[in-house]
């Protein structure tokens, strides 16, 4: 049992402190708990973060350029379609792309899952594409 004897608490039992000294304590029980609780516990996965990005190039002529994502240059280049699979991207997802032989077309499409975020085609007169998208 603690009464208040001029301005200190006093336990029965013979242990004084101050006052000021129990809010302290108090509060920082209170910090404890709610440390312990979780309650200050957070997600890893960054709220600009975007998962499931991939880049299907589908072409009929050779081909080469550029896939930039998660601040990294990568060089790309194949014959036919292609697949690159981003997994999950932040920020600018840029592709550039040119035609070898400067003949035929190839098709860039940006997605998301299966929602398609951005197509360019070549043509015979614009044998390159770029496509550049912030997530």
């Amino acid at each position: 049992m603690f009464y208040l004897n001029n301005n200190y608490l006093v336990k029965i039992g013979g242990i004084k402190m101050k006052k000021n000294a129990s809010i302290i304590g108090f509060i920082g029980l209170l910090v404890l708990v709610v440390f312990v609780s979780g309650c200050t516990s957070s997600n890893n996965m960054t709220s600009n973060q975007t998962s499931n990005v991939s880049v299907q190039i589908n072409s009929t002529t050779p081909w080469n350029g550029t896939l930039t994502y998660n601040g990294t240059d990568h060089k790309i280049n194949g014959t036919s379609n292609s697949n690159y699979n981003l997994g999950t991207t932040t920020g600018t997802v840029t592709i550039y792309l040119k035609n070898d032989n400067g003949t035929g077309n190839s098709t860039v499409q940006l997605l998301q899952g299966d929602k398609i975020i951005q197509t360019q085609t070549t043509s015979e007169n614009q044998q390159t594409v770029t496509i550049s998208h912030n997530f």
